[in-house]
């Protein structure tokens, strides 16, 4: 499974290489077919503010109500993991592939 460069429209961008290319606030990953950047849309950007939100929220939460300090500590670490790697798979699979509007 590949995905096309918005440049070029060639197919060369691996899932795992379209999640590392970045953000609309990064420089982009270049495409091996024609060089130029290419990064994730603003629908990463918004999957990212929303996943974030639930898990300050979840946090917050657990921080509140939960007795024990070892398990909600090791529940916390949990979440956030989790929701690293919820961002990192949208990027991967869900995302699209955009001209970045950072240029330097």
């Amino acid at each position: 499974m590949k995905y096309a460069c918005p440049h070029c429209g060639e197919k060369v961008f691996t899932p795992l290489q379209k999640a590392l290319c970045g953000s609309l606030r990064s420089r982009g990953k270049p495409c091996p077919h024609c060089g130029k950047r290419c990064c994730n849309g603003m629908g990463s950007i918004y999957f990212s503010a929303a996943v974030s939100g639930i898990a300050f929220a979840a946090v917050i939460a657990v921080y509140l109500f939960a007795t024990e300090k070892l398990y909600s500590s090791l529940i916390i670490v949990g979440i956030i993991v989790l929701s690293l790697v919820l961002m990192f798979v949208y990027d991967m699979f869900f995302g699209k592939l955009v001209e970045p509007i950072r240029t330097r």
